[in-house]
């Protein structure tokens, strides 16, 4: 790779690394791990590479891919006549992890459905005008919600059609 390309590389490295270490509350490293094994593609790393890349300890990178492994999101290969193990992203974790904001999104979708109705049947009670509940913060967040997971369900379908 030319001297530019590493360099901007390593950039991305970095800049995704801690953003994924404060999305998803990673420790520093082992998000420089995931952002490495995201930006390598699935040929994947070996362990020596990420020792070397990261310029971190074995025991340290060791550690992190373990973690790593145990949450789904890294898993590894081996290629024929190859005793090294190449590391990656898991197969289809975009789609796991869209599974998961889709899960959330139902999930805030059912709790305002029910605030809304809530505020309804408060309403509905309620004989001063000037107390009653406003509905339209939550009817638009609905909105959202239904339309970013319908979004969402046509990317997966879009992928898994790939």
């Amino acid at each position: 790779m030319q001297k530019e390309l590493i360099e901007r590389r390593n950039k991305l490295i970095e800049r995704l690394g801690v953003f994924i270490e404060n999305e998803d509350n990673m420790a520093p490293l082992e998000a420089r791990i995931f952002s490495t094994l995201i930006i390598t593609g699935k040929g994947g790393s070996t362990f020596d590479n990420l020792v070397k890349d990261l310029n971190a300890s074995k025991s340290t990178i060791c550690t992190h891919l373990n973690t790593l492994q145990a949450s789904g999101r890294v898993s590894y290969f081996t290629k024929p006549g190859d005793r090294k193990r190449y590391f990656n992203v898991t197969p289809n974790r975009l789609l796991q992890v869209m599974n998961e904001m889709l899960e959330k999104w139902n999930n805030q979708f059912d709790i305002h459905s029910e605030i809304i109705q809530f505020k309804k049947d408060a309403n509905n009670q309620n004989t001063n005008e000037s107390e009653e509940f406003e509905l339209q913060f939550h009817e638009n967040y609905l909105l959202f919600l239904e339309e970013v997971s319908n979004a969402v369900k046509k990317l997966k379908k879009n992928i898994a059609e790939l």
